[in-house]
């Protein structure tokens, strides 16, 4: 039998460095690429140690951010005392003291669908845009928090985390196991002795010391359809003084929980109708 040569397996390349770099980006990829990502929400979220910080630190890239976010709203926060006053049956006029201070703000695009929300000690960046991708949005991470850079520097991070929402429309959900590998069953046929039109159950699932996940699988009945949400998030509470870089290394690991839940869980049948 004769033995083909690497250049006879690739006729296109001329030495061995580019057929193992192909080789490397192949094994890379442990995943199935899906054509139609069902993607509802992706989420980021950076929990940190607000200390003697405040949001009017945040509000001085403003400028920055306009350009992609254009669109910024205040949300408030009210205490309210009422010393010495008694409340009596019925309408009455008491006399008191309140303090609103600004609890945060939301930065959105012009169609709403690109979010970062800032509340004290809590940075939030929401993507509702067609997901394209895993290394746009890491992308997109990377570029919103080095925006806010100087106002997260020499925090101590306390919880990195990642939400993606994904959502399904099927039009036959006869047997839920044609398409994922977890759900509510019944021993009994008759044990639910009617249709069932809706229906969710949670998983909590440690990882590893530092890391755990949340999983929400919600079945709902519209019409002729069925929307089915497969609702993954992930957490990793390794405190860790803001650093780029690492926060982005913790990213990548989440992203691999969330993939080995995602892929875990779902069937060939659901994959092909995701291409």
């Amino acid at each position: 039998m004769t033995k083909l040569s690497p250049k006879g397996l690739f006729p296109d390349f001329k030495n061995k460095f580019y057929i193992c770099l192909i080789l490397r980006k192949i094994m890379q990829n442990e995943w199935p690429i899906l054509t139609t990502p069902p993607v509802d929400v992706a989420l980021f979220q950076l929990k940190f140690d607000f200390g003697q910080s405040t949001l009017a630190d945040f509000t001085r890239f403003d400028s920055i951010i306009s350009s992609e976010f254009p669109i910024k709203r205040e949300s408030f926060s009210a205490e309210f005392n009422f010393p010495n006053s008694r409340f009596p049956l019925g309408i009455a006029q008491v006399t008191g003291t309140s303090k609103t201070k600004v609890a945060g703000y939301l930065y959105m695009s012009t169609d709403q669908k690109s979010k970062i929300e800032i509340r004290e000690g809590i940075f939030t960046y929401i993507e509702e845009h067609p997901y394209q991708g895993w290394g746009v949005f890491a992308q997109n991470v990377r570029k919103y928090i080095e925006v806010f850079k100087e106002s997260f520097d020499n925090h101590l991070i306390t919880r990195i985390s990642i939400r993606f929402i994904n959502r399904f429309v099927l039009d036959d959900f006869s047997d839920p196991l044609k398409y994922f590998k977890t759900t509510i069953s019944a021993s009994d046929p008759n044990a639910v002795p009617y249709p069932v039109g809706k229906y969710a159950f949670n998983l909590v699932i440690p990882v590893n010391d530092s890391t755990y996940s949340i999983v929400k699988q919600e079945f709902d009945k519209v019409s002729e359809k069925t929307n089915y949400i497969f609702d993954i998030d992930v957490l990793n509470q390794s405190n860790l003084i803001f650093d780029v870089d690492s926060i982005l290394a913790v990213l990548s690991d989440l992203r691999k929980v969330k993939n080995d839940i995602f892929f875990g869980n779902v069937t060939d049948k659901l994959i092909e109708l995701c291409n």
